[in-house]
């Protein structure tokens, strides 16, 4: 069979009919809620070279699409049938692992006694052992707090378990039982995709599956490329923040210098990001080339301008990177990574900023960018205990060009389900008491940001533990483009009685018998002046509790009345309230993020500019030490002399050679 678009296309559809079935199995099979009903798992077909040639469109994880398995396809040098590989080890993975709650499964496929290609599945592993129920707390400095790490190594050898690496896995987490039931599952997928490939061979020939694997990679690539040569040739540049880095009150600063070359290959290059952090937002990308929790940004772009596209690793190939050394985007061992994803959100909306300034009426705002993911841990009960997901509370996504935002969810953390309240009350001692959208969180706009989400839980248990991880955006929210405002904010408080206390930041939290837990998210940016939204858009979203008339008033100068617009007093408002007001920016970041850079925006690029030049084990502790002793000099802002200053006393002080020549 030659390989023309037409059979590229029927295999391609072949191969993806084989994940789809991958992936009901899986979701059909598994145990713990948050892969039966979040859906936070994986499946796909591999080459042996490791690049993902089939990958599902509609279940599972998507972000995780195309990272480089060479460390799992290549780990084994006599895989036979029956074997399959397990691994969740960051670091000797080189970066395909990304967190150790990230079960990998591989096995072999072999086609007439030789290897043909790799089944894969991945499943978030509610836990894994180590400090916190669930194995994930912000505040883990090592990623030794954070449960048992295993490099690569076979849970099966020619289809016979092997017992005693599964016992230590099993004695080192608290829910044995049920992560061996999410294991099974991923094995039947696996199984399966086994019987798939070898009947499609037996069909039309190893030859031509093993030709049409190459040519539905080099399909998407060369669609791919035709998406990305639209980008204008030329440099942009834009910079993101996490407000703080959970250990302290010092930022974390994201840079990005999006390059397209013109003909179809785009480099994403993160120098001036923050170096590794003492806590769990570390991603351990292990310098790779390619990687998708990078280029999420882009390979979203591709997919809405290519709906023809088959996903696969092909979209990865023409998108570089330039990651710095012992960087938040690119750390090194030892670093805490539970929480990679919150900084692979962030890093999807640096480089959406970036396409906002190359293609400024393609792409959205900036979304609520933010997940809380919650569990309620009974584990302290023994056999009898439990970790449950309670439910994923995402912020709203962010306006775009040509429609508003969409309320409840982000384009980053899609792929996530939310927990049906049934489902939670049977499985954990919980009463969920709300579950809705926040109104006016929003970011105004011609097209508004979608509404962030309000969750309120009451404890039912004396020893349940609660734990939250993913909070950010407490300060600094989501961003508004062209004239559209910025989000709200986020918090959580627990209430005992009349009694509300600001949780915070904490991710694990002891409640009393009765508290409710309530949290909430914040809303997208809005994109667009929100003085030229349709008015009787603004009236719907009144009429449905989500804008209050004082909103729809002041913000987007809309007169109601009895809930219909009046247009003639609505046209005088907006011609007034466009007359005393400054001319909107094309970037709202909000008030928190806009007041830390007037006062520390000069420094942050400077600091950024000195750190590479420091020993990276000390550059995050003299990052810290060179803001505080600028604000031991007044409250700024500050300018640059007074900055370079500090900083060449600084590099004396952390360099003892240079500290014996100056004395």
């Amino acid at each position: 069979m030659s390989q023309d678009a037409i059979s590229v296309e029927i295999f391609a559809n072949l191969f993806k009919a084989v994940v789809d079935e991958m992936a009901w199995i899986l979701l059909r099979s598994s145990h713990t809620t948050f892969v039966k009903e979040t859906q936070d798992f994986a499946v796909a077909l591999v080459t042996p070279e490791g690049e993902t040639f089939a990958y599902p469109y509609g279940a599972g994880a998507t972000p995780i699409m195309g990272v480089p398995m060479h460390a799992g396809t290549q780990a084994v040098t006599d895989w036979v049938p029956g074997d399959v590989l397990m691994t969740n080890d960051p670091y000797s993975t080189g970066g395909m692992v990304m967190h150790l709650n990230d079960i990998y499964l591989f096995q072999p496929i072999f086609v007439d006694g030789s290897l043909l290609c790799f089944a894969w599945t991945f499943i978030h592993c509610t836990d894994v052992g180590g400090y916190a129920p669930g194995s994930i707390d912000m505040q883990n400095s090592e990623v030794f707090q954070e449960g048992l790490r295993l490099r690569p190594v076979r849970l099966f050898r020619g289809g016979e378990l092997n017992t005693e690496l599964w016992n230590i896995f099993a004695d080192n987490c608290r829910i044995p039982s049920l992560n061996w039931g999410d294991i099974t599952a991923c094995v039947a997928a696996l199984n399966k995709a086994d019987q798939r490939m070898r009947r499609l061979a037996q069909r039309y020939g190893r030859d031509a599956v093993t030709a049409s694997i190459g040519g539905t990679l080099d399909r998407t690539e060369r669609i791919a490329r035709e998406v990305l040569a639209g980008i204008p040739a030329g440099e942009y540049r834009f910079v993101e923040f996490f407000e703080d880095d959970y250990i302290s009150d010092l930022p974390v600063r994201l840079a990005l210098r999006l390059v397209s070359h013109g003909d179809g290959r785009v480099t994403l290059d993160y120098t001036g990001s923050d170096p590794q952090v003492r806590a769990a937002l570390n991603l351990p990308t292990g310098s790779m080339k390619h990687h998708p929790f990078l280029s999420l940004g882009l390979t979203n772009f591709v997919v809405t301008k290519a709906e023809a596209i088959h996903i696969n690793a092909g979209i990865q190939r023409c998108i570089d990177l330039v990651l710095p050394d012992a960087s938040v985007v690119n750390a090194g061992f030892p670093a805490a990574c539970g929480m990679r994803f919150t900084t692979a959100m962030r890093v999807h909306d640096l480089v959406v900023g970036a396409l906002t300034k190359a293609l400024p009426n393609q792409v959205p705002a900036g979304g609520g960018n933010t997940l809380v993911v919650s569990y309620i841990s009974t584990s302290e009960l023994g056999e009898t205990g439990r970790v449950v997901v309670a439910n994923p509370v995402p912020g709203g996504s962010a306006g775009g060009p040509d429609r508003d935002g969409i309320s409840g969810t982000d384009f980053s953390v899609a792929f996530l389900r939310n927990v049906p309240v049934e489902v939670l009350e049977s499985e954990a001692p919980v009463l969920v008491h709300r579950y809705a959208l926040v109104p006016d969180s929003e970011g105004a706009g011609q097209h508004r940001g979608g509404f962030g989400v309000a969750y309120h839980v009451e404890i039912r248990h004396p020893s349940a533990v609660v734990v939250m991880r993913g909070k950010d955006r407490f300060r600094f929210a989501s961003w508004g483009a062209f004239g559209g405002g910025g989000g709200s904010v986020c918090g959580n408080v627990g209430q005992r009685g009349d009694a509300v206390a600001d949780i915070g930041k904490r991710t694990v939290y002891r409640p009393e018998l009765g508290e409710v837990i309530k949290l909430w998210s914040g809303g997208g940016g809005g994109y667009g002046d929100p003085l030229t939204r349709e008015p009787e858009l603004v009236a719907r979203d009144v009429a449905q509790g989500l804008v209050s008339p004082q909103r729809a008033r002041g913000t987007y100068g809309v007169v109601l009345h009895d809930g219909a617009v009046d247009a003639a007093a609505t046209a005088g408002l907006r011609e007034e309230l466009a007359a005393h007001r400054i001319a909107p920016a094309n970037y709202d970041f909000g008030p928190g993020r806009t007041e830390w850079e007037r006062v520390h925006g000069v420094a942050a690029g400077l600091i950024a500019d000195w750190l590479p030049l420091l020993p990276a084990g000390v550059r995050r502790h003299a990052q810290a030490h060179a803001y505080r002793r600028l604000h031991e000099t007044g409250p700024g802002p500050y300018e640059a002399p007074s900055i370079r200053g500090i900083l060449s006393e600084l590099a004396v002080q952390l360099n003892p050679a240079r500290q014996e020549a100056a004395e």
